[in-house]
């Protein structure tokens, strides 16, 4: 059968309407396509980007009488040095990385310079890398102490998820006493807003007491202690626990497994215990969790 003129013409201008819809469609998707890769929607929550910032000022100590001279030669690196240094993460991402990263730098200084957070005295790292190196040097000139002052500061990411960042900073404040200090601070931000998160975001009223009893008997689990044994003595052995339960510290990190509750030298323990810290499973921990703060999670955990 032949194709009259008129349904020949009928079928070219069929072809070139569909032709030309195939590519308005395929060039509408590119143009989608294309802005959801250049502008992702600012309401989804997103990893924050980060690299290392180092700083470090020191000097090569003279010779401690304590050492002979081949002794001495042997001594590498830091032994023979006073030094100051940090080596932290810092955050871009717009407003909660400035928020995050002015948080983590007036911690730095604080604990490097033994001062409250934020620092009562304000300065800069090369200010408190010269005050320590100048402190050193007229120790050594009035007193003859003769041991390096050293003083590190180092930060790594625990978490890093939509909504949820855990740092965790430890420190090594070394000044000539009998022996060192190295305390750990664990900082939750809200990584939308750049805001740090305290229990109270977290758990709901008046929590206190049921978060007291899973920090208690996890915590007698983890060192083989029974519900009714004693903390301070003889088991125990942890002083400043002479109440019959251990409580929480505001210090705390929040993680894939759980959040994990740190106690510092000192705190309830001797300086050879070092840190002690104790997790808490979300299982235990999700009846006393905020909605909010449950709805932050399955978030942040979604891509796990």
């Amino acid at each position: 059968m032949y194709m009259t003129a008129q349904s020949k013409a009928a079928r070219r201008l069929f072809r070139g309407i569909t032709v030309a819809l195939t590519f308005l469609l395929a060039a509408f998707c590119g143009i989608r396509e294309i802005d959801a890769k250049q502008a992702p929607s600012k309401a989804q929550p997103q990893y924050l980007a980060h690299e290392r910032f180092r700083f470090e000022r020191s000097i090569t100590i003279a010779k401690p009488s304590y050492y002979t001279e081949s002794e001495w030669r042997k001594q590498r690196g830091d032994d023979r040095r006073t030094f100051w240094r940090c080596d932290y993460p810092v955050f871009a991402g717009g407003h909660a990385a400035t928020r995050i990263n002015r948080t983590l730098r007036e911690y730095v200084y604080s604990v490097s310079t033994y001062q409250d957070v934020p620092p009562v005295r304000p300065g800069t790292f090369k200010s408190a890398a010269d005050d320590l190196i100048k402190s050193y040097l007229e120790e050594r000139r009035t007193s003859g102490i003769q041991r390096p002052f050293q003083v590190e500061v180092n930060g790594s990411v625990l978490l890093n998820r939509p909504g949820l960042l855990t740092v965790h900073m430890t420190a090594h404040l070394d000044c000539g006493g009998a022996h060192s200090l190295d305390p750990i601070k664990v900082f939750v931000f809200d990584s939308n807003t750049g805001s740090q998160l305290k229990l109270a975001d977290i758990f709901v009223p008046k929590f206190d007491s049921r978060l007291n009893r899973l920090i208690d008997k996890a915590f007698r689990k983890q060192n083989g202690l029974s519900a009714t044994d004693p903390l301070d003595k003889p088991k125990g052995d942890f002083f400043g626990l002479s109440e019959k339960k251990l409580t929480y510290p505001g210090n705390f990190a929040v993680g894939v497994d759980g959040i994990t509750f740190v106690y510092n030298e000192y705190e309830i323990a001797a300086y050879a215990y070092g840190p002690i810290e104790i997790l808490i499973p979300w299982a235990e921990l999700r009846p006393i969790l905020k909605k909010a703060f449950k709805a932050r999670c399955a978030a942040a955990f979604a891509s796990r």
